[in-house]
């Protein structure tokens, strides 16, 4: 470095502190859906990263990359992650939607609960701190149109054990999983006439994500879904049956099956900032 270039390449070092120190400090918010609905990245639902099973079934997996539609890409290490877990992460991200991210959203176990619209007794209580561990504990690696993330789904918390009163914190690189188009705000009623039945909330969020749902191969839905069920003939009863429960939510109008392509036609037309 000569001395004539040394002043100029000081003042490009301060400039660059300072654009870095104010990308740090850059308010970051997540888009704010309307009160009946649940942003969820579609990376998320149009993948197996939630999957369709019940909670006896979870396995640990490690480094694992996931069925997911093209052009996304998710690996996962962890314990494995299904729809009740999804609802908890919905739930504590639409509380968050309206504060920056990377600063403590806070409530109650009871409120979350209610919010879910579960029971508010001590095995609730249980399982939800066990979900929000799951979903600290685990890693992920989401690439969706050249953006990744990866971490937690949840950074860190903290809880006071008298009054069940929690503080979570989302880390700011998850606003990369709700860019443009990249996004859908799900129907929380319909989700939650659906709870409990994991392969229709899975099939409901991932035709959610589309505008014009297009048909899917009955081994396509599987791998997305991430159901344990590899007889076709058997998947696709339970498919039927899932499908058959979207049109009851009010979801779907119909649904047919042409061997093994299934075709499905909304009742109406999603909040869908999608890819």
């Amino acid at each position: 470095m000569t001395k004539k270039n040394k002043p100029l390449d000081e003042m490009l070092g301060r400039m660059k502190k300072k654009l870095e120190e104010r990308e740090r400090n850059a308010v970051v918010q997540l888009p704010l859906w309307p009160e009946p609905k649940r942003g969820a990245p579609n990376s998320f639902i149009r993948s197996a990263l939630f999957a369709a099973i019940q909670s006896k079934d979870r396995q640990y997996i490690k480094e694992a990359v996931l069925a997911s539609q093209d052009g996304i890409t998710v690996k996962f290490t962890g314990e494995q992650l299904n729809q009740a877990d999804l609802d908890v992460w919905e739930t504590i991200v639409h509380m968050a939607r309206d504060q920056p991210l990377g600063t403590f959203c806070s409530f109650t176990a009871h409120g979350l609960l209610k919010a879910m619209g579960m029971p508010t007794g001590n095995s609730q209580h249980k399982q939800l701190h066990s979900t929000l561990l799951r979903l600290t504990a685990c890693a992920v690696e989401v690439t969706h149109e050249g953006k990744t993330y990866f971490g937690p789904l949840i950074k860190s918390g903290a809880k006071d054990e008298l009054t069940r009163h929690y503080g979570i914190e989302l880390n700011k690189g998850i606003i990369r999983l709700f860019g443009e188009n990249q996004w859908t705000a799900l129907d929380w009623k319909q989700r939650q006439e659906l709870r409990g039945q994991p392969l229709a909330q899975a099939l409901h969020a991932f035709y959610s994500s589309h505008r014009e749902p297009f048909a899917v191969k009955l081994e396509t839905l599987q791998a997305y879904t991430g159901s344990r069920n590899k007889q076709t003939a058997s998947f696709k009863r339970q498919v039927r049956t899932a499908l058959g429960q979207l049109v009851g939510v009010g979801f779907l109008s119909s649904y047919e099956f042409e061997g093994d392509l299934v075709r499905v036609q909304r009742t109406s037309t999603p909040l869908v900032k999608r890819a």
